[in-house]
């Protein structure tokens, strides 16, 4: 049991991702993370979200959130790993982290690896975070850099984060579709026009024709 006050603060900074999936079908993903300690809170997820790193296959972020007004019943640390698109943005990877796990740390304050997983919750990939849980009346011990040379920590799926997941795969691939079809809309529609442009050519050279042959 983690016995958080509630004006406890869940401090976390995302450090760097390895190993992540490619979604992208042209150039590398362009990804961004976000966390949330209630599974299926959008707003937190919003609220607490990294800058998106353009083009990498690595991405190094070094961004620090507080989350706050946490108590006993927030268990985990849900994070999302997403690539920014036109359309919906693409999922690449998930985690649940157990605090349990920072709380038994020393000072409260635990930085490691955690595995992420793909949509059928199999390991692919890892995370680097920082995450402290600062108690009412203690101040912050500052925020630490990722030197490489952090140890692997616990990480698991959790199977509400998980249908949560196949739904975010579920929203953009009908983005995708939806997209395709309206392009293939405008081939119809320029195809159409350029039909209709051609038949009227050829009737007007027709029409041409019959007046020569008249005169």
């Amino acid at each position: 049991m983690l016995h958080l006050h509630t004006d406890s603060v869940l401090e976390v900074t995302v450090h760097s991702a390895h190993g992540l999936q490619k979604v992208e079908r042209l150039g590398k993903n362009d990804p961004y993370v976000r966390l949330s300690v209630d599974v299926d809170n959008s707003k937190q997820y919003d609220k607490f979200k990294t800058e998106v790193k353009s083009n990498a296959e690595d991405p190094s972020w070094e961004q620090s959130f507080d989350i706050r007004e946490i108590s006993d019943k927030h268990t985990d640390l849900f994070v999302e790993v997403l690539d920014q698109d036109k359309g919906a943005d693409a999922p690449i990877a998930y985690t649940a982290i157990p605090l349990n796990q920072v709380k038994e740390a020393n000072g409260q304050s635990l930085s490691a690896r955690f595995d992420l997983y793909n949509k059928h919750g199999v390991a692919q990939g890892e995370i680097s975070l920082t995450i402290r849980i600062v108690q009412p009346g203690q101040e912050s011990s500052g925020r630490i850099t990722y030197d490489g040379n952090f140890q692997k920590a616990e990480s698991r799926v959790d199977e509400e984060q998980k249908k949560r997941f196949k739904k975010l795969v579920l929203k953009e691939t009908a983005s995708d579709v939806g997209a395709a079809a309206a392009i293939g809309g405008l081939f119809a529609a320029g195809a159409g026009l350029l039909a209709g442009h051609n038949k009227k050519a050829e009737e007007a050279k027709k029409r041409e024709q019959a007046l020569a042959e008249d005169q």
